[in-house]
């Protein structure tokens, strides 16, 4: 894929919505691809994981697991929350909080994604203030929607 179709998939993804193509093209050079086949676990709830993710093409589905482990509690069955393809994200939360995943993502059709670590997140921030104001200003209209 070229770094025109990535700017493209960046242009209409919330996390970077109202940037310019002079500013994503700051975040391209840095994103991983990365191929994942169906069934692999691309985030497994309770692990520490820094990056955001962007569904390049394939399918994953965003659940809770039914156990944990080292968690007291137990859910009765798996919980579906989402199914996310071509230009969706997720990750988002672990590039501002210190956490653990929240929820587990596996593959339901074998794809590619890219992947931005936080510490590359957070340089490009520190060091263009436009650019953070308008993702922290996004990230906020992720939450409350």
């Amino acid at each position: 894929m070229s770094d025109d179709k990535l700017l493209q998939i960046l242009l209409h993804t919330k996390v970077f919505q109202g940037l310019s193509e002079e500013d994503l093209s700051l975040f391209c050079r840095y994103f991983q691809r990365v191929p994942f086949k169906e069934n692999d676990i691309l985030v497994q709830e309770g692990q520490l994981r820094k990056a955001l993710h962007i569904i390049l093409h394939g399918k994953v589905k965003v659940f809770l697991l039914r156990y944990v482990e080292g968690k007291v509690h137990h859910r009765i069955t798996e919980v579906s929350l989402a199914e996310l393809e071509y230009g969706d994200c997720f990750g988002e939360f672990s590039l501002f909080d210190e956490k653990p995943a929240s929820a587990s993502v596996i593959a339901t059709q074998a794809g590619e994604l890219v992947r931005l670590s936080k510490p590359v997140f957070d340089s490009i921030l520190e060091t263009n203030d436009h650019i953070a104001k308008t993702i922290y200003h996004n990230f906020v209209q992720i939450l409350i929607s």
